[in-house]
């Protein structure tokens, strides 16, 4: 824990995030509710981060300039290849997917 003094105060709290229980309630988590037992933690937390970003990208496509909407896609393209190497590509493409399903349907009600 010596390590610990070395990192200032407000980043070892935004530490806290990482050990922290979230709950993720929107229709495109389903895919992962219920399913915390049949994934490690690495594995889980990654399919989660890989919803979580294309859930923001959905939602701020609208307010971001390309620059920002380019930076989400790389943090996607990243995770899913976290995913990927955490042996869940089968799970990430379903949340890529539903989350493309999401978009279309969101889109053709506007």
């Amino acid at each position: 824990m010596l390590f610990m003094k070395a990192i200032p105060s407000e980043v070892r709290a935004g530490m806290e995030y990482l050990g922290a229980q979230h709950d993720i309630r929107d229709d495109s988590s389903a895919l992962l509710e219920g399913t915390e037992d049949r994934y490690s933690n690495l594995q889980f937390h990654f399919l989660r981060r890989l919803n979580r970003l294309l859930r923001l990208r959905q939602q701020q496509r609208d307010h971001l300039k390309p620059e920002g909407l380019r930076l989400i896609d790389r943090a996607i393209f990243a995770t899913y290849r976290d995913c990927a190497a955490a042996g869940v590509s089968a799970e990430a493409q379903k949340v890529v997917q539903s989350a493309g399903s999401h978009t279309s349907a969101g889109s053709s009600e506007s």
